[in-house]
């Protein structure tokens, strides 16, 4: 169960890391795009204004300025020349213009306020009623934007994190399946009659068995140095006549060559209840790597001598 909540955590991390960056440069895109398009009509626009007759020399002067800022590339320059003249005398074209003007300098709030302007002055114009439109929605854009990009930011980092976090779990599972693919394993009991290896005779009288799992691999024991990322060793008794199955406590992070299972006072009642063959099944990570039997004495049966020693 940890390792999947752990796993859903990564991913719904993950998700979360990638709408971050999806959102980011989605806002990016339309900003940019906005401000592209507005650089490339400005100049039409700016050549095409006119200031009102009655706004004086001063209008022209401003307009004349703002034409020159953006040929010189400052565009915020030319909107604020713009501005200029429509504290005086207000037309939708200039607002129009001025819009444009923003959009082209990066800021969508202040083209949006010039856009609404521009339509509330020409009520029956449905181009500009529908860039006013077009402009309350980019302007969430806008502000939006600062707080976008760090976070789009941070999230390309965690991204990349994640990327090469999955890169080493990949490695680190490559690596642990090289090991348990050359791994061996050997099982000797240990009870009050002595020492076993293969087969244990257990009877009423027992009142001990530990279990010894050797571990050899073909390079040598070269698991993971973490307990976290070493495979864990897992235990299980059977009894084929009745189908029964016992299962030890996992012993998790195996990293030594040999793990010493004392056998619980309750488990091994168990086992002495059911005379016959139990068979232990050994199992690293989720491959097989031993089996040993104990064989349960039926009950006034003679008693196995103490001390005695079988070889596997």
């Amino acid at each position: 169960m940890p390792v999947r909540v752990s796993h859903l955590g990564r991913v719904v991390f993950g998700l979360v890391v990638v709408g971050l960056v999806v959102g980011a440069l989605s806002v990016e895109a339309v900003t940019r795009s906005e401000v592209s398009r507005a650089q490339h009509a400005l100049p039409d626009a700016l050549a095409r204004a006119i200031a009102p007759d009655d706004a004086g020399r001063a209008a022209v002067e401003q307009l004349t300025a703002a034409r020159r800022h953006f040929r010189l590339r400052d565009s915020e320059a030319a909107a604020e020349a713009l501005e200029s003249i429509l504290k005086d005398t207000p037309t939708a074209d200039l607002h129009d213009t001025a819009s444009m003007a923003w959009y082209a300098a990066g800021d969508g709030q202040a083209a949006a306020r010039h856009a609404q302007l521009a339509a509330r002055l020409a009520p029956d114009n449905e181009e500009l009623a529908g860039k006013a439109e077009h402009a309350i929605d980019m302007a969430l854009a806008w502000k939006v934007r600062p707080a976008s990009r760090p976070l789009g930011v941070i999230g390309a980092f965690a991204l990349l994190a994640l990327f090469i976090s999955a890169g080493a779990r990949g490695h680190r599972r490559r690596k642990l399946e090289d090991f348990l693919d050359a791994v061996r394993g050997r099982v000797v009991f240990h009870t009050d009659a002595g020492q076993f290896a293969g087969v244990a005779p257990l009877d009423a009288r027992t009142e001990d068995l530990t279990v010894d799992v050797f571990l050899s691999g073909r390079y040598g024991m070269a698991c993971p140095r973490r307990p976290e990322h070493a495979p864990t060793l897992r235990l299980a008794f059977s009894h084929a006549a009745t189908s029964k199955t016992v299962r030890l406590r996992p012993i998790q992070g195996v990293r030594d060559s040999a793990v010493r299972i004392p056998i619980r006072k309750e488990t091994l009642r168990t086992l002495l209840a059911q005379e016959g063959r139990w068979r232990l099944h050994v199992r690293l990570a989720s491959r097989p790597i031993a089996t040993a039997e104990v064989d349960v004495a039926r009950a006034g049966a003679p008693a196995p001598l103490r001390g005695a020693y079988a070889a596997s």
